[in-house]
């Protein structure tokens, strides 16, 4: 080995995996701390057909009856106050069981925004599921897609809820990176929701 040459002209190969290193670090850090206690959120990673990114998913039990989880998935107005990293949330025309919505989020510890209007739809499932879906209209992202599947369970005294997220944002990052952060988003919102609905129910 030659020991006299400059360690320095290394850094030029090094300096495109390290910067992608730490933007993948970036995107991840807000991954949240299951609390002691707290009831489980059941996570997972679904592949999507003909992409090499996957929905994150989600599963919990609100201990809440459906006609009190319903209309808090259904306030898209009122998203930014609760929802993780929302920066702005607008209903730009609403008709029946659909709605225009304007959305921004905040991701990779606020250094990127990802802004889009969506389509949400709320429709009955199987049974008495009731289902709302999210589809991106027009944005910074390359694509996305979500969805609640909301069940009464134990007799309508609970609901158990299914959500799924896909968002592929156009940014140079490995597929992986996106997977893991549309199953950790998945996870956060979940968590959320069951927050804010418990919250209301206490005010009540």
């Amino acid at each position: 080995m030659d020991s006299s040459r400059d360690p320095r002209q290394n850094q030029p190969m090094r300096m495109p995996i390290e910067l992608g290193v730490l933007s993948a670090a970036l995107l991840l850090a807000s991954g949240p701390v299951r609390a002691a206690g707290e009831a489980e959120v059941r996570t997972a990673q679904i592949a999507e057909e003909g992409s090499s990114i996957s929905w994150g998913h989600a599963v919990a039990i609100i201990d809440e009856p459906i006609d009190e989880v319903l209309p808090v998935v259904v306030d898209y107005a009122n998203y930014v106050q609760f929802m993780p990293n929302f920066t702005k949330s607008k209903v730009l025309a609403q008709r029946g069981h659909r709605a225009m919505v304007y959305m921004e989020v905040s991701v990779a510890s606020g250094t990127f925004t990802l802004w889009g209007q969506l389509t949400f739809s709320e429709s009955a499932g199987d049974g008495e599921a009731r289902l709302v879906e999210a589809r991106l209209v027009d944005g910074n992202m390359n694509a996305f897609r979500a969805t609640w599947r909301l069940v009464p369970v134990d007799g309508g005294a609970r609901t158990e809820v299914d959500f799924r997220i896909y968002v592929h944002p156009d940014m140079p990052l490995p597929s992986a990176v996106f997977s893991r952060e549309n199953e950790r988003a998945a996870g956060k919102t979940v968590r959320a929701l069951r927050t804010r609905v418990a919250a209301a129910a206490t005010r009540s």
